[in-house]
């Protein structure tokens, strides 16, 4: 007698296909820790917009990988990103000191002190620098200052994940080489076209030269973006975060921007808002022990050295990093 029997291969499909797939996965991750694949793909993304932060991550996370120490990391906007040298600080600072330090530069452009500071808390916890130097100016004060730039980094699952959010995607862009490489690709097709990346294995990127755009031009689009020139709480707030973190979790250096002679003629407001803002970061340097140098008064770039109103350029940015290096030497001594 026969009896009718059904056959249920879906179970055995749905197995197998969970099979392959974690074979397929694992294999990529594998790859994707080889240097081939650091080769071909070598851009990774970590869930941001932001055309820098990324890059510099990555640049950071390699000098780390490699065994190189990185004692300290300079942090700010696009001033810090081509305005700060680290092969010229570390030279200045063993020359004044007679010790070695390894400075990594982190400059984002766009970013402010509301996002500064739970960044930090992240370099810190990933990269244990002893020493953070922070460039900022009064033109990062206002409401309007970069609010796209602070989205951009703080909207990354990545971000959110290394500040205590929990998500499926903040943990794979944390753990996996090859998650972060696939969605690094359009990062890595846009280079490739560009032939060329800006940003050194030190995080630093130079100018060359003074920029074709006319000067009055570039007053003109300060006067449009600054129209509301002012020091907002959210923005305080931002730099109290990060210098709390002294000297409990590293030492903190608070470094003034400097700011182009010309702008700073042509600005009243700027003019007016100056001692205000100075005064600011004195009285918060000061209430959480932080070192502090303003450079306004002590530091008188010449107009060669600007490559527009805002940016140095790779002769002044020579200058000022020497200038920071001498000074770093007066004021960290290195770990034991």
């Amino acid at each position: 007698m026969k009896t009718l029997s059904i056959t249920t291969p879906i179970g055995q499909t749905f197995l197998r296909s969970v099979l392959y797939l974690s074979l397929f996965c694992a294999a990529l991750e594998l790859f994707a820790r080889t240097p081939a694949a650091r080769t071909w793909f070598p851009h990774e993304s970590y869930g941001t917009s932001h055309p820098h932060f990324e890059l510099q991550l990555v640049r950071l996370r390699e000098r780390v990988a490699r065994g190189d120490s990185v004692d300290c990391i300079f942090i700010g906007n696009s001033q810090v990103l081509y305005g700060i040298d680290p092969q010229v600080v570390d030279a200045a600072y063993r020359e004044a000191s007679g010790r070695d330090i390894h400075c990594q530069n982190f400059g984002l452009g766009g970013l402010t002190p509301r996002t500064t500071g739970p960044l930090v808390r992240v370099l810190i916890e990933n990269f244990h620098p002893s020493l953070i130097v922070f460039e900022t100016g009064i033109l990062d004060y206002s409401s309007s200052s970069m609010e796209g730039t602070d989205a951009s980094i703080m909207s990354s699952p990545w971000m959110k994940y290394q500040l205590g959010e929990f998500s499926i995607d903040g943990w794979l862009y944390q753990n996996s080489s090859g998650f972060r490489r696939i969605f690094g690709l359009d990062r890595t097709l846009k280079y490739i076209e560009e032939k060329k990346t800006l940003i050194e294995a030190d995080g630093y990127a130079s100018l060359t030269g003074q920029t074709g755009t006319p000067l009055q031009d570039q007053i003109e689009f300060f006067e449009n973006n600054l129209a509301n020139l002012e020091i907002t709480q959210p923005q305080v707030d931002g730099l109290q975060t990060l210098l709390a973190l002294n000297p409990s979790q590293v030492q903190i250096v608070v470094i003034e921007t400097p700011i182009h002679p010309v702008f700073y003629a042509a600005k009243r407001k700027v003019r007016a808002l100056q001692p205000e803002f100075e005064a600011m970061l004195t009285a918060r340097t000061a209430e959480n022990g932080v070192t502090l140098w303003l450079t306004q008064d002590s530091l008188n770039l010449p107009e060669p050295q600007w490559h527009d109103l805002a940016h140095l350029n790779a002769d002044g940015s020579a200058y000022f990093s020497r200038q920071i290096g001498l000074f770093l030497a007066s004021v960290y001594p290195p770990a034991p």
